[in-house]
């Protein structure tokens, strides 16, 4: 029997896994917000939902990469977790930044930009991440990134500092008072993901709606100077892939702004783990 192979690919948001070539999507894992029993629970509900196909003596080969998997500790713990449902298992455990890199450039150079909740970039030899700037997370950083947009346009927004069109439309799609905002933001165990869920409404009206086509830009030209620029060696222009659903919303403006500074945006994928499964195929022949 031909053994199994499973790949996941996890953000901040949501991980979507693909079994053979099956695909299925759980909430986010997240070293970083996420305890090892939470973490645990999604686990169990793919192992549970795949169990059945799964042979007792069939090889497993999992590939996983995560959002905050920064550290060799936190590599390891996930790996045990993975056993512990998938015994005997192969298990190699990456940053959702790897993943990203290899979905768009397979074993090519380039720059990588994720732009999904928050955002992260690296620089890419067709092996390995040569370098990488430091993301900064919700509040420090991840400009680009959903997460960003959101607090931006709720740090207006309770002060009345957004249109008053605008605002209304907020209000009736969404029905939040200041304590709702402001309870989510200091007191939810996923911060960054409640102000990232303002992003598709922000993007949306900045086709048509001045202010939130500004914040949108702004947002844009904060990565670009504050993140890609860095890998820029000489005067090369720079050829980047991007993934993630905000990149991929936010595609024309990326492309636009990005010419205002020798940024090439190539490539735009709203999640990579297909392509990665297609690269581990190619990789272990016959194995998927």
């Amino acid at each position: 029997m031909s053994p199994m192979t499973i790949v996941a690919e996890s953000g901040a948001s949501k991980t979507d896994w693909m079994v053979g070539g099956r695909r299925i999507r759980t909430k986010g894992i997240n070293f970083s917000v996420m305890s090892r029993e939470d973490i645990s629970s999604v686990v169990s509900c793919v192992a549970n939902e795949v169990g059945d196909g799964i042979s007792g003596d069939q090889g497993i080969f999992i590939y996983f990469y995560g959002a905050g998997l920064v550290t060799d500790t936190h590599k390891e713990e996930m790996t045990d977790i993975l056993r512990k449902f998938f015994h005997g298992a192969s298990v190699e455990c990456s940053s959702d930044l790897l993943a990203a890199a290899r979905a768009l450039w397979g074993d090519s150079p380039g720059i990588v930009a994720i732009l999904g909740t928050g955002s992260n970039s690296c620089s890419y030899d067709g092996t390995r991440i040569t370098a990488n700037v430091r993301p900064g997370g919700y509040i420090l950083g991840d400009e680009g990134g959903g997460a960003a947009l959101g607090r931006r346009f709720l740090a207006d927004y309770i002060k009345n500092l957004t249109p008053g069109t605008l605002s209304e439309r907020f209000r009736e799609q969404y029905r939040l008072d200041y304590a709702d905002i402001v309870n989510s933001v200091y007191k939810s165990p996923n911060p960054a993901g409640f102000l990232a869920s303002f992003a598709p409404f922000i993007i949306e009206a900045a086709g048509k709606d001045g202010y939130c086509r500004s914040l949108v830009t702004e947002n844009v030209r904060a990565f670009i100077t504050r993140s890609l620029l860095s890998y820029r060696q000489g005067n090369e222009i720079l050829e980047v892939g991007v993934a993630g659903s905000v990149g991929m919303a936010c595609s024309r403006w990326l492309e636009s702004i990005g010419k205002d500074y020798n940024v090439n945006f190539r490539k735009f994928m709203s999640s990579p783990v297909e392509a990665l499964a297609g690269y581990h195929m190619d990789k272990n022949s016959g194995i998927l």
